[in-house]
């Protein structure tokens, strides 16, 4: 499927032009055999642009009546002829190529829009999604996720930007497929959290059931308590998940029970989106023994924590420092 919609255009001029690298060749091809519209889409600039190129440079297409006709065409399963009109010069050809696929894409796009569904959270939100098949969604803050409204197709298909949980419900010979950051994750019924910001790993983590990630030649099968980290460049990782906390955003419950200060700052920083600095590598290096708050305050954590630990702590306008009394 595709990476983003926004984008797709101008793979489809790199792929015209013969520039595309393998991994955007690829991203192409999934897009193109997600749906026989995006082929249809394709296939009409593809059309134009090789129209445009292989007549008489003083002539250019009639966009605005060709891309009518394929606006007519999505309803059809007749094939759109294209129609060349009006002498210019060369550099007119070349602004109604551009122009063209310009048209295209806003036509496609809007007439694509109704049959898609778009949630977004902002910083500190989080929302849970009913989608059409029984499956839920729970988003967690500053996250996209996109879906054809029916989950229509021969998989149901989900993008993700950000971070969600997925608790999917089983239907045979359709597979639950989540596109996140150039990944794949296919399932058929199971839990699991998919964590794909931008510039970031991204993580999948298996609560029940198995799924199978994909990036580029790789794939993994994760099991329950398992996770596979994917960062660019690197080989990906599938070791134990022993974060305790990777869904508190979920759960609105931490635990941390002989988890070092480290790692705690690690998960409040990230929870809080927040910047925590231990000024003792004394503090940073303790365990935390018997402590699960059953609060989400930050306040009253932190107060817990310099309990625990004999430290005191600062705040100064996002920023937490704790130091020793």
């Amino acid at each position: 499927m595709s990476e983003q919609f926004e984008n797709i255009d101008t793979l489809i001029v790199r792929s015209l032009e013969d520039s595309l690298s393998p991994s955007e060749q690829t991203m192409l091809q999934t897009w193109l055999d997600e749906d026989a519209t995006h082929r249809r889409y394709f296939d009409e600039i593809r059309r134009t642009w090789a129209i445009t190129g292989e007549h008489d440079t003083h002539f250019i297409p009639d966009t605005e009546a060709n891309w009518q006709r394929f606006r007519e065409s999505m309803y059809t399963n007749d094939a759109p002829e294209l129609k060349i009109v009006s002498k210019r010069n060369m550099y007119l050809r070349i602004a109604a190529s551009v122009t063209g696929i310009a048209v295209a894409t806003m036509l496609y796009f809007t007439l694509r829009g109704p049959n898609e569904i778009t949630e977004l959270t902002a910083a500190n939100e989080k929302k849970t999604i009913s989608l059409p098949d029984g499956s839920k969604v729970y988003m967690n803050q500053h996250s996209r996720l996109r879906y054809d409204k029916q989950l229509a197709g021969a998989e149901r298909a989900i993008h993700l930007e950000g971070e969600a949980f997925f608790e999917v419900a089983n239907k045979p010979g359709r597979p639950f497929v989540v596109y996140a950051n150039e990944t794949q994750t296919q399932v058929l019924g199971t839990s699991f959290d998919v964590r794909a910001y931008t510039a970031t790993p991204v993580e999948v983590a298996v609560v029940t059931g198995k799924v199978a990630v994909s990036h580029d030649i790789h794939k993994l099968v994760v099991t329950p308590g398992r996770k596979v980290t994917f960062a660019a460049g690197k080989q990906p990782e599938e070791d134990a998940n022993n974060d305790a906390n990777f869904i508190a955003w979920k759960e609105n419950r931490f635990v941390f029970d002989g988890m070092q200060i480290r790692d705690v700052i690690k998960t409040l920083s990230g929870y809080y989106g927040v910047k925590i600095i231990v000024t003792d590598e004394s503090i940073d290096s303790l365990h935390l023994e018997r402590l699960s708050p059953e609060t989400t305050s930050l306040t009253e954590i932190m107060n817990q924590i310099s309990f625990i630990t004999n430290s005191n702590w600062t705040k100064e306008g996002n920023t937490y420092r704790i130091y020793r009394k």
